[in-house]
């Protein structure tokens, strides 16, 4: 019999295992686990059974394979699935390293009719407050979990030094998305819409340099484009693209007059493709061209 553990939310400490997408050759037959697996079907359509429980996988599906649970996945053919999956705990468990193997070399042996070694399995995790994570899900942001199951793999496959940390990071993430779709009752704080103009600043501040969208900015978020902006615009009194063309332009400020880095270097570091774009901006927000700027503050 399954072990069941009942643990506090704040008790959740991700360990992501492997990640990684699969657009076929997946082995057509029944396989047990020893962790969690999360499918997420980004286009085309696949199948699965759990527990001999018939399962349509298609663009947007999240699907939660548990421990030790019969599962059988397949493709359709005329439209090949794009599927990324991640294998990991929901808390720490010693024995990681022998699950490693099972997922490796020693993967055949998850196909047997019972898994060799039961004292790996992990057990079922439930919410103190009787939650429990969905085995299926069609996920009302499809966007925002696509973005964080491809962070989960680039830095698994980066391999660096801080990897396991940033797919925790990610993962938490993910299970937040999660629960906030299955429990749509539960009251949002008083001060949300401070909390997201909080986050749409903290973003613009770490990614200005980048080539950043309204709509990569809302995918981070995790809401519409139009929501934000209007939240935004109710907050700060300016729109996003405003606001991060002000804060360009104050690094920008900064450049011209402590460095010695061309019109076209500094454009490039403050995240303009177009220098002549750089100094039309420049220009309408400070009134001065990047040329007379630096030739009118620039010190000795």
């Amino acid at each position: 019999m399954d072990k069941t553990i009942i643990v506090d939310l704040n008790d959740i400490n991700p360990l992501v295992r492997q990640a990684g997408f699969q657009k076929d050759n997946w082995p057509d037959h029944e396989r047990k686990i020893y962790d969690y697996e999360m499918f997420y079907c980004n286009k085309g359509e696949a199948y699965m059974t759990i527990k001999g429980n018939y399962k349509h996988i298609k663009k947007g599906t999240l699907v939660l394979v548990k421990p030790n649970t019969p599962t059988r996945l397949w493709f359709d053919k005329k439209q090949t699935p794009e599927i990324y999956w991640i294998h990991f705990d929901f808390i720490y468990f010693d024995g990681d390293q022998h699950i490693n193997k099972y997922l490796t070399e020693k993967s055949h042996l998850l196909f047997c009719d019972s898994l060799p070694d039961d004292y790996l399995i992990r057990p079922n995790i439930i919410l103190s407050n009787g939650l429990e994570f969905p085995d299926y899900l069609v996920v009302k942001n499809p966007e925002k979990i696509k973005h964080l199951y491809m962070s989960i793999i680039d830095s698994y496959k980066s391999k660096h030094f801080y990897w396991q940390f940033d797919c925790k990071i990610y993962l938490l993430q993910l299970f937040k998305c999660i629960l906030e779709q299955i429990c749509p009752d539960v009251e949002p704080p008083i001060n949300t819409q401070k909390d997201i103009t909080n986050l749409i600043l903290e973003y613009i501040k770490h990614h200005y340099y980048e080539k950043l969208t309204l709509e990569e900015i809302s995918n981070y978020i995790g809401l519409s484009k139009d929501y934000i902006s209007k939240i935004f615009k109710s907050n700060t009194g300016k729109s996003i693209i405003t606001y991060l063309n002000m804060y360009r332009i104050k690094k920008a400020k900064q450049l011209l007059i402590f460095s010695s880095l061309t019109i076209k270097e500094i454009s490039e570091v403050i995240g303009y493709n177009d220098q002549y774009y750089f100094s039309k901006q420049m220009k309408k927000l400070t009134g001065y061209s990047p040329i007379s700027f630096r030739k009118n503050n620039i010190r000795e």
